[in-house]
């Protein structure tokens, strides 16, 4: 089979990509980034300075998990989970089912909100019942803290009433920074005129154990969101942490706790959170088992299965 046709096009796209890298003026961008923002140099701590800023409690990582079985929609099932877990081994994990054919028949986009805000419901609702039962005071939140007040709102209206009352920490780690408000705000100050995102811009300007806290109109802020952007490993592209407004001089403070708690080689994620979300996975073959478990094998012919299945 000859590939000569998607290797000319490919090495048209990188090229582009090239194009696109020089124009980004990396002298410039961190020129106007600190006129309005500003970094914070963070230091790894030792056991006992860690033991002192988590008052020995530990910490609490929260993270979900949704895997499907069967077709496209609205033929196929969803298992989804959620998991708190605690640095002092307490847990706690919920599982539901979302099942479409039982859902409005409306669009594929509302079905796709709509399994998205089945895993964040779930995720609130185990950080709900680990402010209550766990020791620990600071709460890590798999993704952006934006996504809960989108998928749920009424759950997370609760969720922040509860986390300041009882005076929890709450951070959003975003491992992918899909926002525009930078790039937005320094385009046109570098002269550049393709669609620009964060991840883009901020691509290599930090230095490992730097955050950066730019104070901007953003719609995380007009939702009472306050981002930082960090580079906490050896990994160039950065991470977002978000916090409640109410708390963001606290999390700020917790900044160094997540850097001493992320591996210098790994890709820029406190560690504990990663050992949530491996834990909290829901894999192939277990979505397989259950289904075919308690799923009768006619009605999942009739309902579920698709025929590539069968191949």
């Amino acid at each position: 089979m000859e590939f000569d046709f998607l290797k000319v096009k490919l090495s048209e796209l990188n090229n582009k990509l090239k194009e696109q890298k020089k124009k980004i003026d990396k002298e410039k961008v961190e020129k106007t980034l600190y006129e309005i923002g500003k970094k914070h140099k963070l230091k790894r701590l030792d056991e006992k300075e860690i033991k002192e800023i988590t008052r020995d409690k530990g910490i609490i990582g929260v993270d979900g998990s949704i895997n499907n079985y069967g077709g496209i929609y609205p033929h196929y099932i969803s298992i989804v989970q959620a998991l708190a877990k605690s640095t002092l081994n307490e847990a706690y994990i919920l599982q539901d089912v979302y099942a479409p054919l039982f859902e409005e028949e409306d669009s594929q986009i509302k079905d796709e909100q709509r399994r998205r805000a089945a895993m964040s419901k779930l995720e609130i609702q185990v950080a709900m019942y680990a402010m209550e039962n766990f020791k620990s005071d600071i709460i890590l939140m798999d993704g952006s803290l934006m996504h809960y007040g989108i998928d749920c709102p009424f759950e997370w209206q609760a969720f922040k009433e509860m986390v300041l009352k009882k005076g929890k920490i709450v951070i959003g780690v975003a491992e992918e920074v899909k926002t525009k408000d930078i790039a937005e705000l320094v385009k046109d100050k570098i002269g550049y005129s393709n669609v620009l995102y964060d991840r883009e811009i901020l691509f290599g300007l930090l230095n490992e154990g730097e955050v950066l806290e730019i104070d901007i109109k953003t719609q995380k802020k007009q939702k009472g969101i306050k981002t930082l952007y960090a580079r906490l490993s050896k990994d160039p592209q950065v991470i977002g942490l978000d916090f409640l407004a109410e708390q963001f001089e606290d999390g700020l403070k917790l900044c160094n706790l997540l850097y001493t708690l992320t591996p210098r080689e790994g890709r820029g994620i406190p560690l504990w959170l990663d050992m949530v979300d491996k834990e909290v996975k829901v894999s192939d073959e277990m979505v397989r088992v259950f289904v075919e478990t308690y799923i009768d094998k006619e009605l999942r012919e009739m309902f579920i299965n698709p025929k590539r299945n069968k191949r």
